[in-house]
């Protein structure tokens, strides 16, 4: 990944010339900075020249997808995020990234039709299939979202995120015991999990 990124911008640079490679590289690392420190509006300006220079670039759309997804900017999120789709159609960190923008807004059958065209790409993508359980759950297909946690605890028997929803999951469709089965397996893997807690304190 990181030759890949280091690529990407010096064939920019190469071909457009219209900032240096430490100027891009100052930007960024100005960006990160202050990401970590939650400025968000500041790590977004921090790209303001190199999303100037370069409009289309798939790494500086993608950055700013991101920062304007944190800052709670969805709309520009979106917008920064589908230039970067442009360049790279398949890109699954973008897709996944839009992916959040629609868990953020609470829009569980966009999460739902996103994921599914994550899997077309990637089948098992582990944040797709999290998510799409999440959305299949909240919107009351339960039975779904049990296939979907069933597929993934194939590959990750002992992955404690999946096996909290396939408990949920039962409970919440009326397996009761099925689901405290579940739970009593995901407090053996994580004795302080407060979902399977809950739910077992229930009893």
């Amino acid at each position: 990944m990181k030759y890949k990124l280091v690529t990407l911008l010096i064939l920019t640079v190469s071909l457009f010339a219209e900032l240096s490679f430490n100027e891009i590289k100052s930007a960024y690392n100005s960006s990160y900075t202050y990401e970590t420190a939650t400025k968000y509006k500041i790590a977004i300006s921090s790209l303001k020249k190199v999303i100037e220079a370069y409009p289309k670039g798939y790494t500086v759309n993608y950055r700013l997808g991101w920062l304007y997804y944190l800052a709670g900017n969805y709309a520009n999120s979106v917008n920064h995020l589908n230039t970067a789709l442009l360049t790279y159609p398949y890109s699954v960190e973008v897709l996944n990234t839009l992916n959040l923008v629609n868990v953020a807004r609470l829009d569980w059958d966009k999460v739902e039709s996103q994921s599914i065209n994550i899997f077309k790409i990637d089948y098992y993508n582990y944040y797709a299939n999290y998510w799409y359980s999440v959305a299949l759950m909240r919107q009351k297909k339960y039975d779904q979202a049990i296939k979907v946690t069933d597929k993934m605890l194939a590959v990750f028997p002992t992955n404690v995120v999946f096996l909290n929803i396939l408990a949920e999951s039962n409970y919440l469709n009326g397996n009761t015991a099925d689901a405290l089965n579940v739970f009593e397996s995901v407090v053996i893997l994580d004795k302080d999990n407060e979902t399977a807690k809950y739910y077992l304190g229930k009893k």
